[in-house]
């Protein structure tokens, strides 16, 4: 009986060398495929396993349902065996077709199974699509080898050092001279980091050197420009045209590219993540989970932004996934920063054009799927609240005054002398206690989730915290008595 299995087996792996995929219908020959590709692959003949797997390609899309489903079944094993084995030469060459099964309708025989099929198929991608990601990352560090100040030992550093002996000899033109040509040279190699901070160093120099900084400051920025495409301009030339050529240039050249995968999730709904994004190329979906289901919200193109937590302290209530190869510029907060320091109210003009441009918290609402799932009741009172760490052993204590409050959370107002600090509070586990009539007090316990401004004259800041465990209704109307 044995023999007769091996034989049936044998036959069948030749008649699909042959080109006859429709042996993929017997199930004893699509479930011993998978091991068998990869002990041909052991036994060094790869050609042979990608002509089984050429085949089961083509039985994917077979107008046989038995053979699509087969074929699905088989591949997505198949593949599982190739990631285990850490063989992404070979797996690369079946995302593809694991998109496909990601996306069938009817991929086995039984919901369950089908499931199984699409879950692992879709694990597989993740896991490829975060391997490239992160491939990539590495391969466009390397391309740009980002500026930075020089080593003491490196040839800009020994020459910069140079210019300077110069200049304490009292040879000050002429070192003013070699440091602007040195400026102009970074420039020249888009070192646009050293340029900056070279420029700044004029100072040391000549206090009143203004003709050689007003020139090397207009060289840079032609520069700048210059180094930024065409086709970048057309994208943003929306953005472009809310700031001077200076600013819109620093938050360019502020901002490094990374590339997703389809299907590769940039930040999920609950992250604390606080860049900003720019779609360069590609587009993504935005989705709201709620309970155990999942809606679309609306799909994100080629410039446009996306930063939820960019401008004020809070979590992810959306996730942003790539539906294509995608390109996004990223802008940290700290990046944004400095130049804030350089161009005062830079921040203020890109938090009103966000603000102009983005529709994702009027969906939110429209769909009904705020963060404010409960009903909030106004309640102000001046309240205790203590920071804890996981134990609940309380780490700092403070005050705030209480604003409203709902099953599932409340928000106070604290106020907060350094905007910057109240990104501190966010994730944090908070033991609010509130007193009550008759000397009674209630204590409850959460996690910040979000923070932003309610008063910037008097640096007021409204806290929102999620309970670790939801009130009942009595509950809540005895604390609102």
């Amino acid at each position: 009986m044995k023999e007769k299995k091996i034989a049936r087996l044998q036959e069948g792996l030749n008649q699909l060398l042959s080109g006859h995929h429709e042996f993929l219908c017997d199930t004893n020959i699509s479930r011993a495929l998978p091991g068998t590709i990869i002990r041909l692959i052991d036994n060094d003949k790869p050609r042979i396993a990608e002509k089984l797997i050429e085949q089961i390609i083509i039985g994917l899309h077979a107008e046989d349902p038995k053979l699509r489903k087969n074929s699905a079944g088989c591949l997505t094993e198949t593949a599982n065996l190739l990631a285990g084995s850490d063989n992404w030469e070979l797996l690369t060459k079946l995302l593809q077709p694991l998109r496909e099964i990601v996306r069938m309708d009817n991929a086995a025989d039984t919901p369950e199974l089908h499931d199984r099929i699409q879950a692992t198929a879709t694990n597989i991608l993740k896991l490829a699509a975060s391997r490239a990601a992160k491939e990539e990352e590495r391969s466009q560090a390397a391309a740009r080898e980002p500026a930075a100040p020089p080593a003491a030992n490196g040839p800009l550093a020994a020459r910069e050092e140079e210019i300077f002996q110069l200049a304490a000899k009292g040879e000050k033109d002429e070192a003013k001279k070699q440091l602007f040509d040195l400026i102009i040279s970074c420039v020249k190699k888009k070192d646009f980091t050293n340029a900056e901070r070279l420029r700044e160093r004029i100072y040391e120099i000549d206090p009143l050197a203004l003709m050689e900084i007003i020139q090397s400051g207009e060289i840079i920025e032609e520069e700048k420009s210059g180094a930024i495409s065409r086709t970048q301009l057309q994208i943003w030339s929306k953005l472009h045209h809310e700031f001077t050529a200076e600013e819109f240039n620093a938050i360019y050249h502020s901002m490094q590219e990374r590339t997703y995968q389809p299907e590769q999730v940039v930040v999920a709904q609950g992250e604390k993540n606080d860049e900003l994004f720019f779609i360069n190329q590609g587009s993504l979906k935005a989705t709201y989970k709620g309970g155990q289901k999942e809606f679309f919200l609306k799909n994100l193109h080629s410039g446009e932004i996306a930063g939820e937590c960019f401008f004020n302290a809070t979590v992810w209530t959306m996730t942003l996934t790539a539906l294509e190869l995608t390109r996004i510029a990223v802008l940290t907060r700290e990046d944004l920063m400095r130049q804030e320091e350089k161009f005062p109210g830079l921040e203020a003009k890109l938090r009103d054009y966000y603000n102009r441009t983005s529709d994702i918290h009027s969906l939110l609402e429209q769909k009904g799927m705020d963060r404010r799932n409960h009903e909030r009741y106004k309640l102000e009172r001046r309240i205790n609240l203590q920071i804890i760490d996981k134990a609940g052993k309380p780490i700092s204590s403070f005050r705030g005054e209480m604003f409203d409050i709902a099953l599932g959370g409340l928000s106070f107002i604290v106020r907060i002398s350094k905007k910057e600090n109240s990104r501190l509070l966010l994730g944090r586990n908070i033991k609010a206690t509130i007193p009550m009539s008759g000397a009674r007090e209630h204590i409850l316990t959460g996690t910040v989730i979000c923070v932003q401004s309610y008063n910037m004259l008097d640096s007021d800041f409204s806290v929102h915290i999620k309970f670790d465990v939801q009130l009942d209704r009595s509950t809540l109307q005895t604390i609102l008595e």
